[in-house]
């Protein structure tokens, strides 16, 4: 671990605990690219300005930070959702019914959409195309280390839209961002003239908020539904990536539908809390943990509806 200076550890208490096969999917599960597997085995990362470390310990789940800061567990308890404002919307999801949903959702108890600053959200979404998690954490760290201001030892926060914005090509390329440099740099110099952007975008229903967001270069309907989802808790949000396609088609029998129409399919089944159900199907399939529906979904796909 760098040289950061570290509280004694900590018990964090949550309404529902974290087994530590489920924190290591919290943590590494592409919903937060900010997270490393340390040599205790804890979880070290940054959120927004937030340096922490958790762990599964014999009692539950524990925690460290900075000394000298004071808001550490205060700001893990809302990023983790400790008072459990998402346990009545798991609740209420069609496992009882959905042999699959309560497969994934047995093997992953406790398992939440973390609380993420949309500026996180939207950098690291921004370099997810057509990447792998691994990836992802490597150009998002290098892009902190570069670019952001420092937080101790070798930590970063990420960096500023007018960082990235005036940033020199050469150290973009350096992140092994490719491609994605000029997204960044678009949606950096379209950001920095709207200074509230994050409150603005906060205040749209959800239809509009996703409409707001694919405005942004390299936005599209996946990365704009990921954002939605893990930066502006929009919970009904459903992103389909290619786990998702293929946890639709396989457990479901949705084979042949385009992402829309899965998209489509996943609000209508799973309801207000469809971005959680997402996860868990997400999480399930890309370890190899997802069942077969018993009986297949017997429908057509819909049509996919404009975008307004």
């Amino acid at each position: 671990m760098a040289s950061a200076e570290w509280t004694s550890w900590r018990p964090l208490r949550l309404v529902e605990d974290v087994p530590a096969a489920t924190l290591a999917e919290q943590m590494d599960g592409g919903q937060s690219f900010r997270w490393a597997l340390a040599a205790d085995g804890s979880w070290v990362g940054v959120f927004g300005r937030t340096l922490a470390a958790v762990r599964s310990g014999p009692q539950g789940l524990e925690w460290r930070g900075q000394k000298g800061a004071t808001h550490t567990e205060a700001a893990l308890r809302g990023y983790l959702d400790a008072d459990g404002a998402q346990a009545s919307l798991s609740e209420a999801l069609p496992w009882r019914s959905d042999d699959v949903l309560r497969s994934a959702r047995a093997a992953y108890l406790g398992l939440r959409i973390l609380r993420q600053d949309p500026h996180e959200a939207l950098i690291g979404f921004l370099c997810s195309s057509n990447k792998r998690i691994l990836q992802i954490r490597v150009m998002v760290a290098a892009l902190a280390a570069k670019l952001g201001e420092s937080l101790g030892g070798d930590f970063h926060a990420l960096p500023s839209w007018e960082a990235i914005a005036r940033a020199e090509e050469s150290v973009l390329r350096s992140c092994s961002l490719g491609y994605r440099a000029a997204y960044l740099r678009g949606t950096a110099k379209k950001l920095l003239v709207r200074p509230r952007w994050a409150e603005e975008f906060a205040e749209l229903e959800t239809p509009a908020l996703l409409a707001e967001l694919q405005s942004l270069p390299g936005v599209g309907p996946k990365v704009a539904a990921c954002v939605a989802l893990f930066g502006f808790g929009r919970l009904e949000s459903f992103p389909v990536d290619t786990w998702v396609v293929q946890a639709l088609a396989d457990a479901y029998g949705l084979r042949g539908w385009k992402p829309a129409q899965l998209e489509q399919f996943g609000k209508a089944h799973f309801g207000e809390a469809a971005g959680l159900a997402q996860q868990y199907l997400f999480s399930a399939a890309r370890n190899g943990r997802l069942i077969r529906a018993a009986v297949s979904v017997k429908v057509k796909p819909p049509r996919p509806r404009p975008r307004k």
